[in-house]
């Protein structure tokens, strides 16, 4: 099983977000003793938005089905992934516009999902499970836009069935009791993934 994590925790280590992923990694490795998890940190990352060039040749390449080129990288190791878990922190209603930035990459006509002759997408790589972990500064509510959007793309573009979320909220509210908070979260995080089917 190949399991994919794709770090947007920008604070690195600090973050409360990063601490919470760490807690599911082990979990998940608990869970499978032998699968491989690739971390890829995006902070680490020279990942750009698409512009006019890069996307022109972007299109070019894929019309000639040809994904060779080194562009096509993050979108070949997310097809690989049957699980992805996604850690971000809870920015203006969803994530850093680094995650986006990686979203546009892996969105690869050709790689990740392709079109069919009902003109509707379909996956095209293994992934069936996220599981987005994230932390907010305040309440969530049912402002989630973040994993909301991922699970769109991921479940209407490429074939994701399972889709689920830890959040740990007003984690910069004072007075608010934080640590309670982050290990209540952490708690439903394990729990949840010991009973993935």
């Amino acid at each position: 099983m190949n399991i994919l994590f794709v770090n947007c925790c920008i604070r690195g280590e600090a973050s409360r977000t990063m601490g919470l992923c760490r807690a599911a990694l082990e979990e998940i490795r608990a869970k499978y003793p032998d699968a491989a998890i690739q971390e890829l940190c995006l902070d680490q990352e020279e990942i750009c938005p698409l512009h006019s060039d890069t996307l022109a040749r972007r299109n070019a390449l894929e019309h000639q089905k040809d994904f060779s080129d080194p562009m096509f990288r993050y979108a070949q190791q997310f097809a690989e992934a049957e699980i992805v878990v996604v850690g971000a922190p809870y920015w203006e209603y969803q994530f850093p516009a680094l995650l986006r930035c990686y979203i546009e990459h892996i969105s690869v006509n050709g790689v990740t999902f392709a079109y069919g002759e009902d003109g509707r997408p379909h996956g095209l790589g293994k992934g069936e499970r996220l599981f987005y972990i994230t932390t907010a500064g305040g309440p969530i509510l049912d402002r989630n836009c973040g994993f909301d959007y991922l699970k769109t793309l991921l479940s209407n573009m490429m074939g994701f069935t399972k889709l689920d979320y830890v959040a740990a909220e007003c984690t910069d509210v004072i007075g608010y009791p934080v640590e309670e908070e982050l290990q209540k979260a952490e708690a439903r995080l394990r729990e949840q993934i010991r009973n993935w089917d």
